[in-house]
């Protein structure tokens, strides 16, 4: 299986012009980092870059420590955002970003390597001022191929105290779109599908 950039790849809505990979996850399941685990004869972080360059103004990397993108130093960068030092858990993380970018932002995570330009663009394009765009798969929200938009978010701790990511997702005003139905672009497989354990490298190649 060949991965292809998809042709014509331009969104056509002009509000969304930033991306953030997420690449700082430990992989720990995995053996090394998810990043540069080798999918497809590509590192995962470069076949993420290689779907969104081409559809956004600004790229940047979110990461525990910049050294780890020494690995891939031809990729560039408008920005790599650090982790905050003190974070817990990925709400951190994404809570850094947003505050970081302050507009309206696809993040999307390295170990998604079904995400493709056209999803993408779908889900920008349904992008409207003041709420943020979030697919649904197998009835799971999925935060990590979702454009956030910082002026529909409260980053204040709830009164429950429920600070898990799913929760906060709930709280905040977002567009669903519902996987296959809502999406005019169809795959063969949930594009949403992420990589957690070896055995979901069976189309890949488990060493970097």
């Amino acid at each position: 299986m060949t991965h292809q950039p998809d042709s014509d790849a331009k969104l056509t809505i002009e509000e969304v012009s930033d991306c953030v990979i997420l690449a700082g996850g430990a992989g720990s399941r995995m053996g090394e980092p998810k990043a540069f685990l080798n999918y497809d004869g590509k590192l995962l972080i470069e076949r993420i870059y290689s779907t969104v360059e081409p559809l956004f103004d600004r790229v940047c990397a979110s990461v525990k420590s910049t050294e780890s993108l020494s690995r891939v130093p031809d990729l560039e960068w408008h920005a790599v955002l650090e982790d905050p030092p003190t974070a817990t858990s990925l709400q951190e993380v994404l809570v850094n970003i947003i505050e970081t970018v302050q507009a309206p932002t696809f993040i999307v995570a390295v170990d998604l390597p079904q995400v493709s330009q056209k999803l993408i663009r779908e889900l920008c394009s349904s992008y409207n001022p003041g709420t943020s765009v979030i697919g649904v798969a197998e009835e799971r929200p999925q935060p990590l191929a979702a454009v956030w938009d910082p002026s529909a978010l409260d980053f204040s701790t709830p009164e429950d105290g429920d600070l898990a990511l799913l929760a906060w997702v709930r709280r905040a005003p977002f567009k669903v779109l519902n996987w296959p139905k809502d999406f005019k672009f169809q795959s063969e497989e949930n594009p949403f599908r992420n990589l957690n354990r070896p055995e979901d490298l069976s189309d890949g190649d488990l060493a970097s």
